[in-house]
């Protein structure tokens, strides 16, 4: 993988350059939600990277949050997928100057589960198939949650926008300095996580490797794609000492401070009452 190789560093396996101070400024574009996935922007000099880009239904929304800042769709430099969720990948084609890093073997586990739920095949086929550790209830809960009638109504292979932008993280190097991908297998094949040396401090965007900061919201989320991996995921993440951007929540710090982006989300909130 050349300069992408994947290295240990304090027991975390990673690609990118040894930790530097400061730099990246992290602002929430997007707030995480239950049925939205967070959207952070992180800014240092020309850059502008956005990470997830939500459902192709949240263009609005994450448009908003993008001009908040002062920033239009056609400055973003470069999207991050932690994973190919349809909540995370959904405005991919907003952005079409960027360039898209993202992980092959998660794209290719997860666009034949959309062309196949598209292609008419019944729940149980699709996710015995897909989902092999899926339990009865969990596609109960996915029943009620209507996720095969989403996928039907929401996919659609333009929401990527054009392939030749993408930069698969298993065969390409990583270019940004302050800025560490973490591989977080488990909610799906090839989730990854990102860690950011900031302005404020260290963060580490989970995606869904961490979906809710709340344990109890877990049942909200997809299931597992495989429940060691998330679990041996989630045991590193939980050893990560900064602030944690959850897939679906606000961010917060590990030791149980106030974030800082969380706080400036929720007083740009309050003063637009």
């Amino acid at each position: 993988m050349g300069g992408g190789a994947w290295q240990e560093r304090n027991g975390w396996h990673y690609v990118g350059g040894p930790r530097r101070a400061g730099g990246w400024k992290v602002e929430i574009v997007m707030a995480g939600l239950p049925l939205q996935s967070c959207s952070a922007l992180l800014t240092r000099g020309t850059e502008r990277l956005l990470v997830d880009t939500g459902f192709s239904s949240h263009d609005s929304v994450l448009r908003d949050g993008l001009e908040r800042v002062g920033v239009t769709p056609e400055q973003v430099t470069t999207v991050v997928n932690t994973h190919f969720h349809l909540d995370h990948i959904g405005c991919n084609a907003m952005f079409p100057a960027a360039q898209v890093y993202a992980s092959r073997r998660d794209y290719e586990w997860a666009v034949p589960i959309y062309e196949s739920v598209c292609g008419g095949e019944t729940r149980r086929e699709v996710f015995r198939t897909f989902y092999p550790e899926v339990t009865d209830e969990e596609f109960e809960r996915m029943d009620q949650a209507r996720v095969l009638q989403l996928i039907r109504w929401l996919w659609d292979p333009a929401m990527l926008g054009e392939m030749d932008r993408y930069r698969w993280i298993e065969e390409t190097a990583w270019p940004f300095e302050g800025l560490r991908l973490i591989p977080t297998p488990g909610h799906t094949p090839g989730h990854v996580a990102l860690e950011v040396d900031a302005e404020d401090g260290a963060y580490l965007v989970a995606g869904d490797a961490r979906a809710f900061r709340d344990e109890a919201a877990v049942g909200l989320d997809m299931p597992p794609h495989n429940f060691a991996q998330y679990q041996e995921s989630r045991r590193r993440l939980d050893a990560f000492r900064g602030i944690i951007v959850p897939g679906h929540d606000e961010p917060f710090q590990q030791d149980g401070t106030e974030a800082p982006a969380a706080e400036a989300a929720r007083q740009h909130e309050g003063d637009s009452h």
